[in-house]
């Protein structure tokens, strides 16, 4: 919990102490944060950082595939550079709205050895797809994954996306799941996020099913039940899978989530971008489910801000405390990936990704996401991030 414990040391990356009555020692460097409430860094559940530069691009207001067209049209005209730019402009964009670690799905890890090394922690989770192109094998996830071994000073580590169900075939949500249940490595996918991917899988029809079909994608699934019913009747959703939207739920899908409820990225803004129907927090939460909060990408919000985003989420769901907000977007988000107890708190033993945010609400919960100050700190890794006014003792 965000509480006034007033002092706190670091040591290498770790945090080592929090408490009142922790004084700095003789030579030792230590930073005066002033009346500021000092906290976890945030962490971002799901985005797209290569789709930085897409703001105002596109309009949502013909339908999800046209969204999807515009967006393919726009992917086309960017060269490797103009991806850097935006992931680097994303970076940068997320670090001063207080977050410290994102979920990020990458279409293109060749973009990787063009990066410098990141400044915060990123998972890059490689985008599966072959309804025309990107078929991945399990030599071509090694190969990326090698990356990330032999490049230790990159924090965060490397997962799988098969994108979606309408996107990704039953062979590459079985190479997913293989690798988390063999390899231990995270996976996430998008499901269940318009009510055009609800109708192709349940009616075999409508403006993505046609778009599809045109694609010369194998329609045969379609018709037979929902997307989520087709990726659990093939048992292709591992237990620590990260399901992003799930929007648009059927009555089968709700069997099916009670006998194996599922951690869920919402994405507040996304959601009012396209204006689904009202996103069922309290009945995944009574099924037992654990909701996280993301950003998705630029291409369907105007920022990365996830206390922007808890603001939204209150607008919808006005009973929902300060507090369960903040932990949607520090200690759970850490848990679905694997850190829980070490990423996302501030306790002894936990990594040292903080941050600070001025104090200016008497419960330090709403004052974070009241805030729209960027953080007056940043440290990540125990390494500072964003200046602040150091002293020595």
């Amino acid at each position: 919990p965000l509480e006034h414990i007033h002092h706190g040391s670091v040591e290498g990356d770790v945090i080592t102490d929090v408490g009142q009555d922790l004084h700095p020692q003789e030579g030792e460097a230590y930073y005066d944060l002033g009346e500021q409430i000092l906290m976890p860094g945030l962490i971002n559940a799901h985005c797209h950082l290569d789709y930085t530069e897409f703001k105002g691009s596109v309009f949502p207001g013909k339908g999800f595939s046209s969204w999807i067209k515009s967006i393919n049209a726009i992917k086309s005209s960017f060269s490797p550079e103009d991806y850097v730019a935006a992931i680097q402009k994303g970076i940068d964009l997320s670090l001063n709205a207080g977050c410290t670690s994102i979920f990020n799905i990458e279409a293109f890890p060749d973009l990787l050895l063009k990066l410098p090394v990141p400044p915060l922690r990123i998972w890059w989770f490689l985008e599966l797809i072959d309804v025309r192109s990107r078929m991945h094998s399990i030599e071509d996830v090694m190969g990326a994954f090698s990356f990330f071994e032999n490049n230790p000073d990159w924090l965060g580590g490397f997962g799988l996306s098969p994108h979606a169900p309408y996107t990704s075939s039953i062979e590459l949500y079985r190479l997913a799941k293989h690798c988390a249940e063999e390899l231990n490595m995270p996976v996430t996918t998008h499901i269940a996020e318009s009510n055009e991917e609800q109708s192709m899988f349940l009616h075999a029809e409508g403006p993505l099913y046609e778009f599809l079909k045109d694609l010369g994608r194998n329609t045969d699934d379609c018709g037979h039940g929902s997307p989520l019913s087709h990726l659990f009747e093939f048992g292709l959703i591992p237990e620590k899978m990260i399901c992003v939207h799930l929007n648009y739920l059927q009555d089968q899908d709700w069997e099916w989530i009670q006998a194996q409820p599922l951690t869920i990225v919402h994405c507040p803004k996304c959601h009012t971008f396209f204006e689904h129907q009202p996103f069922e927090f309290e009945a995944l939460k009574k099924a037992g489910c654990k909701i996280l909060l993301g950003t998705d990408s630029m291409a369907s919000n105007d920022g990365l801000d996830l206390r922007s985003e808890c603001r939204m989420f209150r607008e919808s769901h006005p009973d929902v405390s300060a507090e369960e907000l903040i932990k949607m977007i520090t200690c759970e988000p850490a848990a679905a990936i694997g850190l829980n107890e070490t990423l996302g708190v501030l306790r002894p033993g936990a990594l040292a990704d903080l941050v600070s945010f001025p104090d200016g609400h008497s419960d330090p919960y709403e004052g974070v996401i009241q805030s729209k100050a960027s953080p007056g700190f940043v440290m990540v890794n125990g390494k500072m991030v964003r200046d602040v006014n150091t002293k020595d003792a």
